[in-house]
């Protein structure tokens, strides 16, 4: 079921991205000579504010990719290591978790419900992995199949847990970066809106 939040959530990325289209096919006129310069920086505004977007409807939930598919992850904090020297990476922005073998091979991933917010995660002794969500403060224990296998509520303090994990660079094909961080999807999408906000004054400019 989606939520009212959710909801306005989906209402305002697509109609950001459609007002973003009409502004590219607007600026494009036959023999014009910043039609070329006008899709690229189109396409930067439209793939860069898809991954915002797309990231920020993943953390809650509006977005699930299958266990078998990989976020492109990049840069990521509190990375564990289980037994079996299997990574666990929380890609938090996401609201995902995803598990690679020792050669960073990635195995499988899955959404957990953080409701958009901080977690942390523990593999256990005992091959199950815990998921400490900060908001609604809930753990959930999961397989490393991605299965939950139970959720309850914490009776700890979120910010009271360990900080262990390692800060890694997951390897990444460069192209898929942007999807990895809202940072850098919104970073690309603001380079490409701006340009063009400047081709578009300065094609007024020419005509005055």
């Amino acid at each position: 079921m989606v939520s009212g939040f959710n909801l306005l959530l989906d209402l305002f990325a697509g109609a950001w991205l459609c007002l973003a289209a009409l502004m590219i096919t607007g600026m494009l006129k036959p023999g014009r000579k910043t039609n070329a310069l006008v899709v690229a920086l189109g396409l930067l505004a439209m793939i860069g504010f898809a991954g915002f977007f797309g990231e920020m409807l993943s953390a809650v939930g509006e977005i699930r990719l299958s266990n078998s598919t990989e976020w492109p992850a990049g840069y990521v904090t509190g990375v564990r290591t289980t037994a079996s020297g299997k990574y666990v990476v929380p890609l938090v922005p996401q609201g995902r978790v995803q598990i690679y073998d020792s050669k960073w091979h990635f195995l499988r991933g899955w959404n957990v419900d953080a409701l958009g917010g901080s977690f942390k995660v523990a593999p256990t002794a005992e091959g199950t992995i815990n998921v400490f969500a900060a908001r609604g403060k809930r753990r959930f224990t999961f397989s490393e199949d991605g299965v939950l296998i139970s959720a309850a509520t914490m009776s700890e303090q979120f910010d009271s847990l360990s900080n262990e994990g390692q800060t890694v660079i997951v390897p990444t094909a460069p192209l898929l970066w942007v999807f990895s961080s809202p940072a850098i999807s919104w970073g690309v999408g603001a380079i490409g809106f701006i340009g063009l906000v400047l081709v578009k004054k300065f094609a007024h400019g020419m005509k005055d």
